[in-house]
Parts: structure tokens; C-alpha cells; sequence
């Protein structure tokens, strides 16, 4: 299996380690030298474009940040003519980018006119360490053949791979874990203000918390990693900011998709996104 990894990020760079570390042949891209060199220290091939990693790839696998990035990988930015251009009919392209549900039926359309099989694979589990150790878990959407032409890659990079649905499932499954995720975030934050004027110190209430509070969550039992993941990522606290109001703005416009009533996700992007991006998720 050849597999071409276009986007290396927070998140993709560990994964394309990942898929080297499993013996699959890998060709990577980035607009960035730095992470490139990285991989291809690592054993990975340097491609001059998106179109140049998918020219002889089986599978490509696209981890960049935007909805926008991603259409520009896959139909071409600028002097790259982009990954349809070049990849072979019965390519499978698999995206790791959270993008809306209709984004991905839109490309995966303008893809199967190639004869090119698109799905959506969302990614979950902790972050940067997680995609680093191989213990993320895939959320996945397309049909069961595109799926299982990806999964000895996907099963390099991930602990779990659950296929979710049709088309979109996986991006859908990723953003309301992703609303989940943020507005625990948000919600800690303050509580530990509160705990401060209280006079309770943060490590304190975290431990008792942790310790059976029945407040007790993924995020407050990792709040450490969390900042320490805030600080370190690629466009710091202001990429962090702008990936939530994406994040949540996304699971807004799935709510409205299907006429659900979504009153917190309304009240935090209305309310609560103004006073974080003045002051940071953590701060």
C-alpha cells in the first residue's frame, strides 16, 4: 500500500509517523519545510504538491484545518492542480479535516466523477498526543468498500475505527463530540474561577473533583494536558480559539441541518466565543 499524507499539523504529523512506523510506504506534504524534513527523517517521501503525493498513492489522506484548505488540496490552489488531478480511479481519499457534512457529499461527488472514492474520517481521542501514539479513534463515513481499501492504513493510526454511516456520518459523529469536548472546556473554566474567588486552589478542587465529584470529566481529569496542548499548538491560543468557534459553529449549523433545538450550542457561540477569544480557552 502506498498512502500520500497532505497536511502536517498538530495532529498529522504524528499520524504519518504512524503509518512509517507500520511499514507503509508514505509520501507527505505540507506548506511548511519544517514538519517535511520531520517526516521524512522518519522515512517518508517529500512531494513538491498535493497533486504530486497523489499521483501514485492507493490512499490519501488529508489532515488540513479549514473547509477551504481542504477544497484547495482536492480541486487545486494556485500552480497545484490539487489530488483529483493526478489520482488514479479507484484512489481512495480519505478526510481527517473537520468540514461540514455537505462539504463532503459536494467533494466526494466531484471525486466519484473521476472514478475517485472520497470519505469522511473524522479523528477523536486526546489530541496531538494521541495522533503521535497511535491511540486516536476514527469516525468514519462512505461506503463499505472505500472503508476497507483505507483500513490497513486507518488501523495504523488509530486504536478504534467505528464506521458511523453514509457519506458525512463520521464529520457529523466528530463535531457533536466536538460540542461536547468544548463546552466541558468552558465549563471548567469557570468553575476554577469560581473556585479562585472562593479561595480553593486549582490543583485542589481538580483533585476532588477527580476523586468522584459528580462533575467529574474527561476534560477536568485532563486539565494539565489540555493547557499544556493549548500552549503548544502550531498558531498558539489564537489557532486554538479560531479550531473552537469552528468546531462550534459547525455543530450549530448541523442542529439547524436537521431542525434539532440546539439552545446551548446557540447560547455559546453567541455569548461565551467573544469573551474566549479575548481571553483564550484555558485563560
Amino acid at each position: 500500500m502506498r498512502v500520500a499524507f497532505i497536511g502536517l499539523g498538530n495532529m498529522g504529523l504524528g499520524m504519518a509517523r504512524n503509518l512509517l512506523k507500520a511499514g507503509i510506504e508514505t509520501t507527505v506534504f505540507d506548506v511548511r519545510g519544517e514538519p517535511v524534513q520531520s517526516a521524512v527523517s522518519a522515512g517518508a517521501t517529500a512531494a513538491a504538491s498535493c497533486a504530486d503525493a497523489a499521483a501514485q498513492a492507493d490512499v490519501v489522506c488529508v489532515a488540513v484545518f479549514s473547509e477551504q484548505q481542504v477544497r484547495g488540496v482536492l480541486t487545486g490552489a494556485g500552480d497545484d492542480p490539487g489530488v483529483l488531478a493526478t489520482a488514479a480511479p479507484g484512489t481512495v481519499v480519505a478526510v481527517h479535516s473537520t468540514i461540514s457534512p455537505a462539504a463532503i457529499r459536494e467533494l466526494a461527488a466531484a471525486a466519484g466523477e473521476r472514478g475517485i472514492a472520497l470519505i469522511d474520517v473524522a479523528m477523536t481521542g486526546g489530541g496531538d498526543v494521541a495522533a503521535g501514539e497511535g491511540s486516536l479513534t476514527f469516525m468514519a463515513g462512505g461506503p463499505d468498500e472505500a472503508l476497507a481499501t483505507a483500513r490497513p492504513a486507518l488501523d495504523a493510526m488509530a486504536r478504534a475505527v467505528f464506521h458511523v454511516g453514509p457519506l458525512g456520518a463520521g464529520v457529523s459523529a466528530k463535531i457533536i463530540s466536538n460540542f461536547l469536548g468544548t463546552s466541558n472546556v468552558a465549563l471548567v473554566r469557570e468553575a476554577l474561577r469560581m473556585a479562585a474567588g472562593a479561595g480553593i486552589r486549582e490543583k485542589e478542587i481538580l483533585g476532588i473533583i477527580e476523586d468522584g465529584g459528580v462533575g467529574s470529566s474527561w476534560v477536568s481529569n485532563n486539565w494539565q494536558r489540555i493547557r499544556t496542548q493549548e500552549e503548544n499548538y502550531t498558531t498558539g491560543k489564537e489557532g486554538m480559539v479560531e479550531m473552537w468557534s469552528k468546531d462550534l459553529k459547525l455543530a450549530q449549523g448541523l442542529a439547524a441541518l436537521h431542525g434539532v433545538l440546539a439552545p446551548i450550542v446557540d447560547f455559546i457561540v453567541a455569548d461565551v466565543l467573544p469573551e474566549v477569544g479575548a481571553n483564550g480557552l484555558t485563560g
